[in-house]
């Protein structure tokens, strides 16, 4: 028979939780023909031993970490599968986690992506459905104080979702129907082989964060929807790879290349002029930030004025990219 999935896995320094993936990928008594792609992206931790667990999978090691895109496309072009799975390492899956992907883009010709319902550790309901980027969605983002205000659970997002028909502001919601949407997240992200020979591959200009969405922009172009099914499910074990939730506002390099993908995604698609209003955006947002850095480190106690210093020098990196001209993460590091 021919292989039906091909699952793909990125590791970078997550043994522990990558070995209980792949695990969980065994247990859960998977009856379709697939294959399973790890592609390790020059871990500092040695996953041989993890390897020899699982004679089935095939490993990969690259010499150096060529970021979540380049390795992700390392694996498609290996795969043989009519469908093709990003998985992250920190996920558990079960024997409901695949089918009902499958079953969705076998019924449906016109859909391109699926995603599932997403668990986290503590068996909570995961925002796993987002809207492409926008101005405002960034204007949000960078003055982190109106998140309170214009969170996606505010009543007040919710009058400006009415009025406006912001697709930005979208609330949660239950995550129990099928939904058309934007695009999934990157941690269980279905795809089938024809979106992607029409679409292309992962832009291997990002190197970590908004790569996925992008992919579903011009998969999306290509003529595919992605939809959401809720038959579906894994449990993720969020961020155990990058360590901090880049989603908290961690100063951090994370954050930086969130920036720097945000940065590429706006100029590759929306033009000159959204591009220099997100600089305006972002040079406001990080400007007032490096202002209230400055007053706090005044007034605090040794041991948080180096916190604050650190703070201070990811802000000034956010800052420095609104200079750039090429966004490329290989010519820009």
């Amino acid at each position: 028979m021919s292989t039906v999935l091909s699952i793909i896995i990125i590791n970078y320094n997550s043994k522990k939780v990558l070995y209980n993936c792949l695990n969980s990928i065994i247990q859960s008594k998977i009856t379709f023909p697939k294959e399973i792609f790890v592609i390790d992206n020059a871990s500092t931790e040695n996953i041989k031993d993890v390897e020899s667990c699982f004679p089935q999978y095939q490993f990969v090691y690259n010499e150096k970490n060529l970021g979540f895109a380049a390795a992700n496309n390392i694996g498609i072009k290996k795969s043989v599968g009519k469908y093709i799975l990003l998985l992250n390492p920190d996920t558990i899956i079960n024997e409901n986690s695949f089918q009902p992907m499958i079953n969705y883009l076998t019924n449906h010709n016109d859909v391109g992506i699926v995603g599932c319902k997403i668990f986290n550790a503590e068996g909570e309901i995961e925002r796993s459905t987002h809207s492409f980027p926008s101005l405002l969605k960034e204007f949000v983002h960078a003055n982190e104080f109106l998140k309170t205000i214009l969170g996606y659970e505010s009543k007040f997002a919710d009058l400006l979702k009415k009025i406006f028909r912001a697709k930005s502001l979208e609330s949660y919601w239950d995550h129990n129907s099928v939904k058309e949407v934007d695009h999934v997240t990157g941690a269980c992200i279905m795809v089938k082989i024809e979106a992607i020979e029409k679409a292309g591959l992962l832009d291997e200009a990002f190197f970590l964060y908004n790569e996925e969405v992008e992919w579903s922009l011009r998969i999306k172009k290509a003529g595919y929807k992605s939809v959401f099914i809720p038959d579906s499910n894994i449990i993720h074990l969020f961020g155990h790879s990058t360590k901090q939730k880049v989603q908290k506002q961690t100063y951090n390099k994370l954050l930086v290349e969130r920036y720097r993908g945000m940065f590429y995604f706006f100029q590759k698609h929306y033009g000159f002029i959204r591009l220099l209003l997100l600089k305006v955006i972002v040079l406001q947002g990080f400007g007032f930030r490096m202002i209230l850095n400055y007053l706090t480190t005044v007034k605090v106690q040794k041991d948080k004025k180096n916190e604050l210093l650190n703070e201070r020098k990811f802000i000034k990196e956010i800052i420095s990219l609104v200079y750039l001209k090429n966004y490329d993460w290989r010519k820009t590091l």
